[in-house]
């Protein structure tokens, strides 16, 4: 029966949520019903979209005003709670500006890393991998729901 009810299952997943935080380690959430059971459940995955310790404008070139992606040196290894991943990465972070545009992801997807912890345990977590990333004006607070209202606001009401 419950195999039955699976292949009825019409599939629904939400699109990821914005990064919890502009800069340094984030959550962003998402909730779909892709699962065995059909429930729908909340998924979480790690972001960062920017680090909050580098000034990227000095990597900026000459004469430009954006450096829309920004990408370390070297690979490193991702930590969490004293837990180290067990492979190293080379992320790609979203740039800034410095003029009043401002930079998100564009393209993204969500890889899973595995870490390792010193008492031997181990667990694996859902990443947001950047792609790309886009520089425009319209430099909104991402988590703030209203926003898109802000322009009905200046426009009087419409009647019937």
């Amino acid at each position: 029966v419950k195999d039955n009810w699976h292949k009825n299952c019409v599939t629904q997943t939400t699109s990821w949520s914005p990064c919890s935080k502009t800069c340094g380690r984030g959550v962003s959430l998402r909730i779909t019903n892709n699962n065995k059971q059909c429930q729908m459940v909340k998924e979480s995955r790690l972001c960062n979209i920017r680090p909050c310790k580098v000034d990227i404008t000095k990597h900026i070139k000459p004469g430009k005003k954006c450096l829309n992606i920004y990408r370390e040196e070297e690979p490193h290894n991702f930590t969490i709670s004293g837990c180290t991943s067990t492979n190293t990465y080379r992320p790609k972070y979203c740039g800034v500006c410095t003029d009043e545009r401002c930079c998100i992801p564009y393209k993204s997807k969500t890889v899973e890393v595995d870490f390792q912890c010193p008492n031997g345990s181990g667990f694996t977590w859902q990443v947001m991998w950047i792609n790309a990333c886009f520089c425009n004006l319209s430099c909104k607070n991402p988590n703030d729901i209203f926003t898109d209202l802000e322009q009905y606001h200046e426009r009087g009401e419409i009647g019937n």
